[in-house]
C-alpha cells in the first residue's frame, strides 16, 4: 500500500475513533435494572456542575464526569449539579422504580425523563413546597416511574438550591415493591430512636421536677432540641410535626443546629461548674450562647449565609466539650469522666457528618450523618449516667462549691453569700428543736490604728487570729462570717438571750487575753459585739431586720467604749434610739 494511502488509512480511524469517543461521552450511561433490589446510584452515572440557570438543552453532554463516592459531597454552593444515567430494563417484565434522594434539605430536584418512543417528561421536585403537595408521601424528596420490558428511561437530574447550602448527589434506586417494604422497616428503626430519645426526655424532666434541679432541666432543653434536629435531618419533621410549614422546613435547620449548641453549653457550664473550675474559660462559653441565640435572631431576620456558617461552627464545636470533660475530670470531678465520653462520641459524629456535608474530603456520602444519630443515642445514655454520678457525688460538690465561693480567701470563714444558705438552715433546725437562732455582729476596736502603727500585714494575723478563734469557740451547727474588713457575723443557737450573750462575750474575754508579738514587744487588742434575736417562739425577723438590731447593738458597745458585748434592746418604751441619746442608754451587756 503507498504510503500515502496508509497515513490517509490511519487518519480515518483516529477520526473514528474520536468520535466514538465523543459519541460515547455525551450519551447517558447504562444501568441495568433487569434485576433491581436498591442500589446507590454510582458510576456508571455521571455528573456536571454548572450555574443555576443552565437548561437542559444547553448542556455540554461532553464534559460529564463519572460520579463516585469522592463525589458525593460537593460541599456549600449555589450552583446546579447534574446527573445523567440510562436505566435498561433487559427482561420481560416492566420495571416499576423509585428514585429517592438520601436528604431532606435538598430545595430542588428537576426531573427530566424520556422513554423509547415516548415524548420527554419532566417533573418538579421541591421542598419549597408544603409536603402534602408531594408526589411520594416520603421524608425525602422522590419519585416513581415505570420503565417498560426490553425498555430504557434516560434520567436527566437537577440539583440546586434556592440559597447556597451543603450538596449532596446521593440517591438510591430501588424497585418500588422493595421500597415499600423498606421504608417500613426504615420507619420502624427511626421510631426505636425517637423512642428511646422521648423516653430519656422524659425521664430528665421527671428528675428536673423530682429533685428540683436546673441542671436536669437544661439537660431536657438540649435532648429536645437535639431530637427537633435529627427530626429535622430525616425529614420526619416536616412530614408529621409542621407539613405545612415550608418556612420551619427550610429555615429550621440552622435555627435548630445553634439552639442545640446553646443548651449543650448552658447545660455543661452547670454540669462542669466552669464559673469554678475554669474561670477564664467559662468567659467564653458565657458569651457564645448570645453568639448563637443572636445567629437565630439573623435568620428570623432574613440573613442567610452568615447565619449557615455560624450554624456549622457551633455543630463543630461541640467536640470540643468532649476536651473539656477530660479536664474537669483530671481537675477531681470525677463524674465528668461519663460527660466527656459522651461528648467524644457524640461530638466527633457531628464534626465528621458537618465536615462531610460541607466539603468531599470524607468521601462517605450519608454514612456519618447516620453514624452521628447512633452516637446521639449513646451520648444521651452517658449524660443521664453522668447526671446520675453528679447526684451521688452532689454533697461533695455542694461543699467545694462553699469553700470556693462562700469561703473567704483570708480566713477560711464563710463571706456574705452563705449569709441565706445558713440562715434557711438555721431556720431548720429551730423549727427541729425549738431552740432560738442569734445573729452576733463582730467589731475589732481600733483596727484602723493597728494597720496604721504596725502595718497590714500584722492586721491581717489580727484578723486570722480572731476568725480561728470563732471557728474553735463555735459549735459544729454555727455559722461563722467575715462580713468585710474587720467585721465579722456569728449565726447560732442559744437557749436564751443570756446564754447567747455568755457565748459571745467569752469569746470577746479570750480575744482581749491574746498577745500578738512584734519584734521584742507585744500588744493586746478588743472587739464589741451586738446581738440580735433571729427567731424565737415569739419572734421570726428578716435578715435585715435581725442584722439592723445587731448593728444598733454594736453601735451602742461602741459608744459605751467598745470591748463589751451588749444586746439589742427594744426602744419602744424609749428614745435611746436616737443617735444623741445611744451614749446615754443603759443596755443589757456583759464587759470586762
Amino acid at each position: 500500500m503507498p504510503l500515502r494511502q496508509f497515513e490517509f488509512l490511519f487518519l480515518l480511524i483516529l477520526l473514528s475513533l474520536s468520535q466514538l469517543v465523543h459519541a460515547d461521552n455525551s450519551a447517558a450511561p447504562l444501568i441495568e435494572i433487569k434485576q433491581l433490589e436498591r442500589q446507590l446510584i454510582r458510576e456508571p452515572a455521571q455528573y456536571l456542575v454548572t450555574a443555576q440557570d443552565i437548561s437542559l438543552a444547553a448542556l455540554p453532554k461532553d464534559e460529564f464526569k463519572p460520579l463516585t463516592d469522592a463525589d458525593i459531597n460537593q460541599g456549600i454552593s449555589d450552583q446546579a449539579f447534574w446527573l445523567r444515567f440510562t436505566l435498561k430494563n433487559s427482561s420481560d417484565q416492566a420495571v416499576d422504580w423509585v428514585l429517592a434522594h438520601k436528604t431532606a434539605y435538598l430545595d430542588h430536584i428537576d426531573v427530566f425523563l424520556k422513554d423509547n418512543g415516548t415524548e420527554p417528561q419532566q417533573i418538579q421536585l421541591s421542598d419549597r413546597q408544603s409536603f402534602t403537595d408531594r408526589l411520594l408521601p416520603y421524608r425525602t424528596l422522590a419519585f416513581t416511574h415505570i420503565t417498560a420490558a426490553g425498555g430504557m428511561t434516560q434520567v436527566y437530574l437537577k440539583l440546586y438550591f434556592a440559597k447556597a447550602d451543603s450538596m449532596t448527589l446521593d440517591f438510591e434506586l430501588s424497585d418500588a415493591v422493595i421500597f415499600s417494604q423498606a421504608q417500613h422497616k426504615e420507619y420502624f428503626l427511626y421510631g426505636l430512636f425517637y423512642g428511646a430519645m422521648l423516653l430519656l426526655i422524659a425521664i430528665s424532666f421527671l428528675g428536673a421536677v423530682l429533685l428540683r434541679q436546673w441542671l436536669y432541666l437544661l439537660y431536657t432543653a438540649f435532648l429536645v432540641s437535639s431530637t427537633l434536629m435529627w427530626a429535622l435531618l430525616n425529614g420526619f419533621a416536616y412530614q408529621f410535626l409542621w407539613p405545612a410549614s415550608v418556612f420551619w422546613h427550610n429555615e429550621g435547620f440552622h435555627i435548630l443546629y445553634l439552639l442545640v449548641a446553646t443548651t449543650a453549653i448552658l447545660f455543661s457550664r452547670q454540669f462542669l461548674m466552669t464559673r469554678i473550675q475554669f474561670p477564664r474559660l467559662d468567659k467564653l462559653l458565657k458569651w457564645l450562647p448570645f453568639l448563637f441565640l443572636a445567629g437565630i435572631a439573623l435568620r428570623f431576620a432574613g440573613v442567610y449565609e452568615v447565619v449557615l456558617y455560624l450554624a456549622m461552627f457551633s455543630i463543630v464545636s461541640l467536640v470540643s466539650l468532649s476536651l473539656l470533660g477530660l479536664k474537669a475530670y483530671l481537675q477531681g470531678l470525677v463524674y465528668a469522666r461519663w460527660y466527656g465520653l459522651a461528648w467524644l462520641v457524640y461530638g466527633c459524629g457531628l464534626a465528621l457528618s458537618v465536615t462531610a456535608a460541607t466539603s468531599s474530603i470524607l468521601p462517605w456520602g450519608m454514612n456519618s450523618l447516620l453514624y452521628a444519630q447512633l452516637g446521639a443515642i449513646v451520648e444521651a445514655i452517658m449524660l443521664l449516667m453522668a447526671l446520675g454520678d453528679k447526684v451521688r457525688h452532689w454533697e461533695r460538690d455542694h461543699e467545694q462549691v462553699l469553700q470556693l465561693v462562700h469561703q473567704d480567701p483570708l480566713t477560711g470563714l464563710g463571706n456574705r453569700r452563705l449569709m441565706p444558705e445558713a440562715i434557711n438552715s438555721l431556720y431548720n433546725a429551730f423549727i427541729h428543736n425549738g431552740k432560738p437562732v442569734f445573729m452576733a455582729l463582730l467589731d475589732l476596736d481600733d483596727f484602723k490604728q493597728i494597720n496604721d502603727r504596725y502595718g497590714h500585714e500584722v492586721g491581717d494575723e489580727v484578723i486570722k487570729s480572731l476568725a480561728s478563734l470563732m471557728q474553735n469557740l463555735s459549735r459544729s451547727e454555727d455559722v461563722c462570717i467575715r462580713q468585710g474588713g474587720d467585721e465579722f457575723l456569728i449565726l447560732f443557737q442559744a437557749g436564751n438571750e443570756n446564754k447567747a450573750l455568755h457565748k459571745i462575750d467569752r469569746l470577746r474575754r479570750v480575744f482581749h487575753e491574746q498577745r500578738f508579738q512584734i519584734g521584742v514587744g507585744s500588744f493586746s487588742t478588743s472587739l464589741s459585739a451586738g446581738i440580735s434575736i433571729l427567731y424565737s417562739s415569739d419572734k421570726a425577723l428578716s435578715e435585715q431586720t435581725a442584722f439592723r438590731q445587731a448593728d444598733q447593738a454594736l453601735y451602742r458597745a461602741k459608744q459605751a467604749g467598745g470591748n463589751r458585748c451588749l444586746s439589742y434592746q427594744s426602744d419602744a418604751d424609749n428614745a435611746d434610739d436616737k443617735p444623741e441619746n445611744r451614749a446615754k442608754s443603759q443596755p443589757h451587756s456583759h464587759q470586762s
